[in-house]
């Protein structure tokens, strides 16, 4: 009765995923929009493992990702951190 009910399974559902996520990655602007999209792409990409049935690397890969996550993060706010000390230190070279 519904043909495009047999299109819905892991391997579909997984490769969405990454594709959103990496079309968001390439298309957002902010960081943090980047981290968030970076998870999607990572859940696509454990998901298709797992339909390869290679549970280990799947396991590895789900043990990983948020530890990456992590060092991205702090890595998006200290670059944050630098930007504003370079804009603050330009602005008061014209001041001076």
């Amino acid at each position: 009765m519904y043909p495009f009910w047999d299109l819905i399974n892991l391997s579909t559902v997984s490769a969405g995923l990454a594709l959103i996520g990496a079309a968001g990655i390439i298309m957002l602007k902010k960081p943090i929009d980047k981290v968030i999209m970076l998870a999607l792409l990572e859940a696509g990409l454990i998901g298709m493992i797992v339909a390869a049935k290679y549970l280990d690397v799947a396991m590895a890969g789900a043990i990983f990702d948020p530890i990456s996550t992590i060092i991205l993060l702090i890595a998006i706010t200290k670059i944050n951190e630098i930007r504003e000390k370079k804009i603050k230190s330009q602005g008061e070279k014209f001041i001076a």
